[in-house]
């Protein structure tokens, strides 16, 4: 059987496909509670619908013109050595917390920058300066929206990927899925 997490793409892209003009939380709320799901899925559906919005020209943008954007709340608080800078957490890529294989493969793919952030309110500047054409996100729900919001001023295209624990300290996510999103690219013909 499908996990939830594909189930909800699935419902996401057929209501994508099938022409829906609605109100993308309205639609969001329709489709997770249609599959008996809680508030957190109405959240992650949401997020899906305004990713699938966007996700034809995100696979068009090279990995030299993404950026991805990591929280430093998904760090581990308790080992982590790595110092604070302009532009965020200085990854020591101890191997201690999953912000290590997520910088490494980011780098390994070539992407134009990776940032640990302690907050949304960096994004924009770190935008401007580095000119990106799409950015990955990795956030709470809250966050994730402020950034899709934000970015409409923008022609940056947008992604987001959802902690799957949140709370501000040592929050967790699926490293896979990230790794997933960042690897979409759309095959040269």
């Amino acid at each position: 059987m499908k996990n939830i997490r594909e189930r909800i793409k699935e419902a996401v892209a057929n209501a994508i496909d099938s022409g829906a003009h609605l109100n993308i939380a309205k639609a969001s709320e329709k489709i997770a509670k249609k599959l008996g799901l809680s508030e957190k899925w109405i959240e992650y559906t949401h997020v899906e619908f305004r990713n699938k919005l966007n996700e034809s020209a995100y696979k068009r943008t090279p990995y030299k013109e993404r950026l991805l954007l990591l929280p430093h709340c998904l760090r581990n608080s308790k080992e982590c050595k790595a110092s604070y800078g302009e532009e965020g957490l200085k990854c020591l890529e101890c191997g201690k917390c999953k912000i290590d294989p997520l910088v490494k493969e980011a780098k390994k793919l070539g992407y134009k920058g990776v940032f640990i952030l302690p907050g949304g309110s960096m994004v924009l500047k770190l935008i401007k300066k580095y000119k990106p054409k799409a950015v990955l996100g990795v956030c709470c729900y809250k966050e994730a929206i402020l950034a899709f919001d934000s970015l409409k001023e923008t022609k940056v295209i947008p992604q987001a990927v959802l902690l799957t624990k949140t709370g501000c300290i040592d929050t967790d996510v699926n490293v896979d899925e990230v790794i997933e999103k960042m690897k979409m690219i759309e095959a040269k013909r």
